[in-house]
């Protein structure tokens, strides 16, 4: 009878928080499925309530309750969405956010859960909540490896808009210093812009092979169609396998490997394997650090660029920490040092590169958030370009900006704006794209 102190408490704070919108209701409506919910007749307090949904949606008093009851009656995916009308209006309601969390728990998505667990701890809660917060946390590790095998998957179709299909400089003519005179460039060569329509599905595995140790196995492919640029259609496929190994209450490392092949027009264009191994650790309930290093062995499988190949070794940190737990808004930064050591004759050398990113997302609305991404990447390659000239070096600066929509269960919506802005002192590797999408994603559990 675990719910009972959970609903005691939760009911106690949700008594002072009180109604939000001016609806007539009789205040002894509330109290009588209130009392049947104590009493262990969830499913009648359900029965109460769920017809006056419509009339009395928007009311915490009462979302609050038909939410309790839709979670006490076995209903907890519906319940997950009458909580989120309530923390909508009023993020700090500490006892929607806790049901909330129990919910989650109840439907096994113990990764929200967490999130929405931590979220109550970082809030200086009551002792009583804090412990049963601490409770389900505990519960929930404990659970976890009792999953065994899950398999889950999605599917999501994206319809979007391309301002540079071909990564191409805005120029007409280039002067070639190796040359000593200026390049009529070939309209080929000159941006294009296009309609793209795309499908995507992967399946993950997930295997708890002991209570810290987890595997977990995937697979994506992608195909993308341009309107009129044909031969800029492509077809992307990858698989990944990753061992984690939870170190303590706060640690886990991560080890992981990942075979890619892109396809251009058609036909095989790179493909890229890599191993990657990370170490993540939580700092309190607020702050997570991750630092890792990784290899890359990528090819290019045509002739025009088989001089492109290379072994790319690379380490990288970086930190996310919640900024305002209420709207669970949180920031995220990180730094990214490589070497790619040309294997091939790749006629600019070896590069190295350093790089940057810092990001923010935030809860919007009922099951939405935004999130916004800024980086930076700069190469510094290493023989001087023989065309040029100059020793080339290159800058790149990509932004997303985008909004998360579940609509329902299992349902996202995502539209997304991609700018990339590439500096180079090579004229001809310069460019700037943009790039809107909007994708409509399914999800299975």
């Amino acid at each position: 009878m675990r719910w009972i102190a959970a609903v005691t408490l939760c009911v106690a704070l949700a008594v002072r928080v009180g109604p939000s919108v001016a609806q007539e209701l009789d205040p002894a409506l509330l109290a009588q499925a209130e009392e049947l919910v104590r009493s262990g007749e969830a499913e009648q307090a359900w029965a109460l309530l769920a017809p006056l949904e419509r009339q009395y949606a928007g009311r915490q008093d009462f979302d609050y309750m038909l939410g309790v009851a839709a979670l006490e009656s076995g209903r907890a995916n519906r319940a997950t969405f009458v909580f989120e009308r309530v923390l909508t209006v009023n993020p700090g309601h500490l006892a929607a956010r806790l049901e909330m969390a129990r919910a989650y728990y109840a439907l096994r998505d113990f990764e929200r859960a967490e999130r929405e667990f931590n979220v109550i701890l970082s809030s200086a809660p009551p002792p009583e909540i804090a412990t049963l917060s601490r409770l389900y946390l505990s519960r929930m590790r404990e659970a976890q490896p009792a999953r065994g095998a899950v398999l889950s998957g999605y599917a999501e179709v994206t319809v979007g808009h391309d301002g540079n299909v071909n990564a191409a400089a805005a120029l007409s003519s280039v002067f070639v210093p190796g040359l000593g005179n200026e390049v009529a460039l070939d309209a080929s060569l000159m941006p294009r812009a296009d309609d793209f329509a795309s499908l995507g599905a992967g399946l993950e595995y997930t295997h708890a092979l002991s209570a810290n140790v987890g595997l977990t196995a995937s697979a994506d492919v992608r195909q993308r169609w341009y309107s009129e640029a044909d031969t800029f259609d492509s077809r992307g496929a990858e698989v990944q396998a990753a061992l984690v190994h939870r170190l303590g209450e706060t640690s886990s490392m991560q080890y992981s490997g990942r075979f890619s092949a892109y396809d251009l027009d058609n036909a095989p264009y790179r493909d890229t394997a890599s191993l990657v191994a990370q170490w993540n650790r939580r700092f309190g309930s607020r702050t997570r650090v991750a630092i890792g290093g990784e290899a890359h062995r990528i090819r290019y499988r045509t002739e025009a660029t088989s001089a492109s190949s290379s072994d790319l070794y690379a380490a990288s940190a970086g930190v996310t920490y919640l900024l305002q737990p209420a709207t669970l808004t949180a920031a995220s930064g990180s730094l990214y040092l490589g070497n790619d050591q040309a294997v091939a004759g790749r006629v600019d050398g070896d590069r190295r590169l350093l790089g940057g990113s810092v990001g923010l997302q935030r809860r919007l609305m009922e099951r939405a958030e935004v999130y916004v991404r800024l980086s930076i990447l700069d190469s510094d390659y290493q023989a001087p370009n023989p065309d040029f000239g100059v020793t080339r070096r290159d800058r790149q600066y990509d932004a997303v900006l985008g909004v998360g929509w579940e609509f329902a269960n299992g349902w996202v919506l995502r539209p997304q704006v991609l700018h990339t802005t590439h500096n180079s002192n090579t004229p001809l590797n310069e460019y700037r794209r943009t790039e809107t999408s909007l994708t409509l994603r399914r999800v299975w559990d």
